[in-house]
Formats: structure tokens, C-alpha cells, sequence
């Protein structure tokens, strides 16, 4: 059932980080040789595939980390990893291609690199945030992931004479750390969500959403405008942001630094240089929610 033959078809077909290849194999064999850890993965796969939240695996991401002396990030990636496997044969199941399945699940890979560079550890520690790959409610497009889900904003939103009301459905938006944001990679991916979903809905145009610090109008006074990053701004209409009392999302900028006091995060790149300056002013982060429309022609915002 949990062989080591998938976890290197896993690595070759994702092209996990060199580095990563020893550390990953060595943890998996012992992860396996664990009495009963087998028993337990599977006892926690059949959850996750039912769609139970994160927090019902909890329990048997402890008692294997018990049962191995392995890191909680090692064991919760390595369970993640191990069950996609029954994932990839529900992909051919519904008919949905071995690309998809591996463009979907390459999320994984992009955790794997943000574990080990906040962390030092070749793990995860978002596992929370993957049950909805598992049942298929997320998938990933081109540059971007997408999920339907009704729309939470508590009150209409109406953008170029259509307006999105509190319930309806919206395709949200994720961004995961896996290369440029630059504008033809955004369309292409636009466009692609829009044919993945073209039968849902019903001739209407598409409701594209995100929530997300990238979204905070104030990256544009703290960023150059040539970088993608603000030009992503542009694609939306912003209508919530707020300020934080706190910058959550610090370690998406500085990685393993972002513990260090704001006078000593390295200033290696332009997005670091400008958070950094923009931190020491005493000036806040935030987050922004905005959406916008695409009708297979035109976007709408």
C-alpha cells in the first residue's frame, strides 16, 4: 500500500530539490518500519478522503510521529505525499488527466521548499491547508489554484453592472510560491479556469476572488510599480482591505529571517529592501479581498 517505489516517482515527476531526495527517502523508510504506523496512515487517509477537516487527522499525525521519532513537519508532509497516490487513481477515476493531478499536487512540492526555508526542515507546516486538494475541490490551472465556494463577503458586491451577492458562487483564488507572477502567466490561467469550469456556469460570466496580503492597496506605496506583484493589484477590484496590527505573512518575505527584528531581515531583494524599509518607518501590512468577472472575452472589473 505505502511503497517507496511511489515516493520516488513523486520526486522524479515533481522534481523535488536535490537535497531533498536523501533526507525524504531515509525518513520514509522509517516512517514505514514503525509498528503499526501503516495501520495508522491508513485509519487517517480514509478521513481525509471523506473530507474531514484537518483537525480529525491531528491525533494520527501524533501517534505517528510517536511511533517514529520523526518531526511533526516530516510526518505530515510523508502522509500527504504517500496519500496522493489514492488521489492520482481518483483523478483517472473522473476522468481528469495525470497532468492536472500533478500540476494540482506539485502544491506540495512548493511547501516541501517553504518548510525547509523558514524552517530548515523538509516537511510542511501548513498541512492544515490540503484536505480540499484530496477530495478535489482544489485544483490547480496554470499559474494559479482555484476552489468553488459561495461567496462570504455579508453584503453585495457589483462590479461593471453585475453584482455578487452574499451566497453565490465565486471561484477563489490562490497563489502559490512557484515562480513569476507576471501577466501573461495570470491570463493564461484566467483563461484556463474559465474552461475548467465553463459548465458551471450556465452562461454567466465567471466570478473570479481572492483574499490576500497580496491584495492590500498599501503595496503599492511600499512596492515599485514594475513589480508583478503590484500589477497584480490592478486585475481586481479591491472592495474590503484593512491594516494589520501585525505582519502575519512576514515569513513569505524573508523566509528563515523572519523572526529577526525588523532592523536585521537581510535586504537581498527589492520586495525585501522595500517591506524592510517600510517596517522600520512603524507603517502597518494588511490584507485585501477583491474580485472580478471574465465572460470568455472580456474581464470585468
Amino acid at each position: 500500500m505505502y511503497t517507496m517505489e511511489y515516493l520516488k516517482i513523486f520526486g522524479d515527476t515533481l522534481e523535488l530539490p536535490a537535497e531533498s531526495r536523501v533526507p525524504l527517502a531515509h525518513d520514509y523508510e522509517t516512517l514505514l518500519a514503525a509498528p503499526g504506523a501503516a495501520e495508522e496512515m491508513k485509519t487517517a487517509e480514509d478521513k481525509l478522503f471523506a473530507g474531514e477537516d484537518w483537525k480529525a487527522l491531528v491525533p494520527h499525525m501524533d501517534r505517528l510521529h510517536e511511533l517514529s521519532g520523526l518531526h511533526r513537519h516530516v510526518v505530515d508532509f510523508l502522509f500527504l505525499m504517500a496519500a496522493s497516490e489514492r488521489l492520482r487513481e481518483n483523478y483517472r477515476a473522473a476522468g481528469l488527466s495525470d497532468a492536472l493531478f500533478w500540476d494540482t499536487i506539485a502544491d506540495l512540492k512548493y511547501k516541501l521548499i517553504e518548510c525547509h526555508d523558514v524552517y530548515g526542515i523538509w516537511g510542511t507546516f501548513v498541512a492544515f491547508w490540503h484536505p480540499w486538494f484530496y477530495t478535489m475541490r482544489r485544483f490547480k490551472l496554470g499559474r494559479l489554484q482555484y476552489e468553488a465556494i459561495p461567496f462570504e463577503h455579508n453584503e453585495p458586491v457589483t462590479v461593471g453592472g453585475y453584482t455578487v451577492h452574499p451566497g453565490d458562487t465565486v471561484y477563489n483564488m490562490h497563489i502559490p510560491s512557484c515562480g513569476s507572477l507576471n501577466r501573461a502567466a495570470r491570463i493564461d490561467s484566467y483563461k484556463k479556469a474559465y474552461a475548467f469550469y465553463k459548465d458551471q456556469l450556465g452562461g454567466k460570466p465567471m466570478v473570479f476572488a481572492c483574499k490576500s496580503w497580496l491584495l492590500f492597496p498599501g503595496n503599492r506605496e511600499i512596492l515599485p510599480p514594475t513589480l508583478n506583484m503590484v500589477d497584480f493589484i490592478s486585475d481586481f477590484h479591491i472592495y474590503k482591505s484593512e491594516e494589520y496590527d501585525e505582519f502575519y505573512d512576514k515569513w513569505r518575505v524573508f523566509g528563515k529571517d523572519f523572526e529577526k527584528l525588523d532592523a536585521e531581515l537581510p535586504e537581498d531583494t527589492t520586495q525585501r529592501r522595500c517591506f524592510k524599509q517600510w517596517l522600520l518607518a512603524g507603517k502597518k501590512t494588511g490584507g485585501g479581498e477583491g474580485l472580478f468577472l471574465y465572460d470568455g472575452e472580456k474581464f470585468i472589473k
